[in-house]
C-alpha cells in the first residue's frame, strides 16, 4: 500500500513511537507533526498493534487533528490479528472521536476467504458520555480492489442522533426563567416580553434541526449576549457560553464581526438586522395632514371650473340637437336624462349609450371625450407623481430626532441597555443627555417600554420608537388605519453602523458545523 502511494506521487513519512509515549521526551511532538498549515488531505495509518495507540489518538484528539481534514486508519501488522475486542480496547478511552471523524477500522472476518471489513467510525458526542457507532464501510480480499457499499454516505449515516441530548443556549431577558420553560416562551407566537424576534426565528431554525435529525435540546438561559469583565476579561452572556464550549448550539443570531471569528462557526447567514426610528407625524414637528387624497391633485378653483364645464356641456348636448330638430322641420327630441346620461359615461370614460345623429352633437361628445382623456391623465400622472418625488416631512437623520421634540423611547432589550450604558455608539451620548437623562412623568411613555405599550403613544403622536422594524409593523398594522399608516416615518437606527446580517453560530470547531449546513 505505501509502495503504491509512493509511485503515484505521494510523500510518505513514517514515525517511530516508542511503547512509553508520551512519557519519553524523545518522543515525536503532534503539534509539529501535524503543522498548522496541513496539506489539503493527510491519511494517517496507526499500527493498532502499538501499545500506545490508545494514547496517540488521545492526543491527537485534544488537538482536534481527527476531524474531515485527516483520515485516518487503524491497520495492524497482520490483518489476521484484527478483531472487534481490539478495536474497542483501542477507541474506549479516546474522547476525541467526534461525528465528523474520518476513522477506519479493518476487521478479519473469514479465514477461508481473506475477507477484511472496513467499518467507518464515528460518535455523536464523546463529550457527552455517548458511545462511539461503527458502518460497515466496505470490504477487501487480497489481490483485489477495496469494495465499497454502495451509494455510501457518511450523511446519511451520521444524520440520525437517536434522541441525543444536546445542551443549547439562548438570551432571554427575564427573572427567574429555568431551562424546562425555555420551549415553551420561544414557541409563544408572537412577541414575548424579554425575546427578541430574530430569538425565535433562530429557534424555528433550530427545530428544523432538531425534528430533521432526532436530538433534544436542554436550554441554558442567559441574559444577555457579550460582555466582558473588566479586570479578568472573563466573557459574559451567551458569547461566553458559546466560546468556552459550554453548549452546542445557540438558538439565537449574532453579528460576525471580525473579533468574533476566531471564536464562533457560523453555518448560516439568516436575518437581516435592521433598527430604526418609528414616530407619527404631526403639526408641531412641520408636517401636515393632506387629508383626502382624491381631491388633491387639483385645487377647490379647478375643481369648480370642472363642475362648470360639465353643466356647460349639458347645455350644449341639449340645445344642439333642438336647433338641428328645428332646421330639419322634425319634433323628435331626447329627454333632459339622456344628456345627464351622455355626461357622465363620458366623464367615466366608458362613451355614449347611442350615437346622435346629428353632426353637431357628435363633435361636442369627440370634444367632451378628448378633454376629459388630457383631464385625466393628468390627475393620475400628478397623482403619481406626488407619491414618488414627494420628500419626507419631519425628521429625517439621527441628530434631527434628537434636536425635534419627540420623546425617544426604546424597546427594553439588552443591546439597548448595553447601548446607553457604554455609549460607543455615534450620536448615542447625544441621545443620552437630551432624549434619557430627562425624567418623564408617569403618564408618559417610559423610556424603555414593549412595542404593544408603545403603539398607542406613537398614535397619539409626539413620540419615536428605537426598535428592531420587524417588531413593530405588525402591531402598527394592526391598529393604525390606513390613512395614519401614510403618516408614520422611519428614520435609521443607532446599529445602522455596524454589520447588519446575522448569523446561526456554534462553537468554534464544532464537530455539528458541517453537518448542520448540509441541512
Amino acid at each position: 500500500m505505501f509502495r503504491q502511494a509512493a509511485e503515484r506521487g505521494t510523500l510518505v513519512q513514517f514515525v517511530g513511537i516508542d511503547p512509553s509515549y508520551p512519557g519519553n521526551p524523545g518522543q515525536p511532538n503532534m503539534t509539529t507533526l501535524f503543522t498548522p498549515r496541513p496539506p489539503t488531505r493527510l491519511c494517517c495509518v496507526l499500527n493498532s498493534e502499538c501499545p500506545a495507540a490508545s494514547a496517540v489518538l488521545e492526543e491527537v484528539s485534544s488537538y482536534r487533528y481527527m476531524n474531515n481534514t485527516y483520515s485516518w486508519l487503524l491497520l495492524p501488522r497482520q490483518l489476521t490479528r484484527s478483531s472487534t475486542l481490539t478495536v474497542q480496547r483501542i477507541l474506549w478511552n479516546v474522547s476525541g472521536i467526534q461525528l465528523n471523524s474520518d476513522l477506519i477500522t479493518i476487521e478479519w472476518q473469514n479465514q477461508q476467504t481473506g475477507t477484511v471489513n472496513l467499518f467507518d467510525v464515528h460518535s455523536n458526542g464523546r463529550h457527552l458520555c455517548k458511545d462511539i457507532y461503527r458502518t460497515l464501510y466496505g470490504w477487501w480480499r487480497p489481490g483485489e480492489a477495496i469494495q465499497l457499499i454502495a451509494n455510501y454516505s457518511s450523511y446519511r449515516v451520521r444524520q440520525n442522533f437517536n434522541f441525543l441530548q444536546l445542551r443549547g443556549v439562548t438570551v432571554i431577558d427575564r427573572r427567574n426563567v429555568t431551562h424546562d420553560r425555555v420551549d415553551q416562551l420561544l414557541s409563544e407566537p408572537g412577541l414575548t416580553e424579554g425575546i427578541v424576534a430574530f430569538v425565535k426565528y433562530h429557534y424555528a431554525l433550530l427545530v428544523v434541526l432538531r425534528d430533521f435529525h432526532n436530538f433534544t435540546i436542554k436550554f441554558r438561559p442567559t441574559r444577555g449576549w457579550a460582555g466582558r469583565l473588566r479586570r479578568s476579561g472573563y466573557r459574559l452572556g451567551l458569547l461566553g457560553v458559546v466560546q468556552r464550549h459550554e453548549t452546542d448550539v445557540a438558538a439565537t443570531g449574532i453579528i460576525m464581526r471580525l473579533s468574533r471569528q476566531p471564536e464562533l462557526d457560523s453555518i448560516h447567514y439568516s436575518w437581516a438586522f435592521e433598527t430604526g426610528f418609528v414616530y407619527k407625524i404631526t403639526p408641531d414637528i412641520g408636517s401636515k395632514s393632506e387629508g383626502n387624497g382624491f381631491v388633491a391633485p387639483f385645487s377647490r378653483s379647478v375643481w369648480l371650473v370642472f363642475a362648470l364645464s360639465l353643466g356647460l356641456a349639458m347645455v350644449v348636448l341639449k340645445y344642439l340637437p333642438r336647433l338641428a330638430v328645428r332646421s330639419l322641420g322634425t319634433s323628435q327630441s331626447p329627454s333632459s336624462g339622456t344628456y345627464l346620461l351622455d355626461v357622465v359615461s363620458c366623464v367615466a370614460q366608458q362613451g355614449v349609450a347611442h350615437v346622435s345623429r346629428f353632426v353637431p352633437s357628435r363633435v361636442a361628445i369627440l370634444v367632451l371625450l378628448v378633454a376629459n382623456l388630457v383631464l385625466y391623465n393628468y390627475y393620475t400622472s400628478t397623482v403619481v407623481s406626488g407619491l414618488l418625488s414627494v420628500q419626507m416631512i419631519g425628521p429625517e437623520t439621527i441628530p434631527q430626532v434628537i434636536d425635534s421634540s419627540l420623546k425617544v423611547s426604546l424597546t427594553d432589550t439588552g443591546y439597548h441597555r448595553i447601548m446607553l450604558r457604554e455609549q460607543t455608539l455615534p450620536y448615542s451620548t447625544d441621545l443620552f443627555e437630551r432624549k434619557a437623562r430627562p425624567a418623564r412623568s408617569p403618564s408618559e411613555l417610559p423610556l424603555f417600554t414593549y412595542v404593544d405599550h408603545a403603539v398607542p403613544f406613537l398614535r397619539r403622536g409626539g413620540h419615536a420608537l428605537h426598535c428592531e422594524l420587524t417588531e413593530v409593523y405588525p402591531a402598527l398594522a394592526k391598529q393604525f388605519t390606513a390613512n395614519e399608516i401614510c403618516e408614520l416615518r422611519t428614520v435609521e437606527g443607532l446599529f445602522s453602523y455596524d454589520i447588519r446580517v446575522m448569523a446561526f453560530v456554534l462553537p468554534k470547531h464544532s464537530m455539528y458545523s458541517e453537518l448542520f449546513k448540509t441541512t
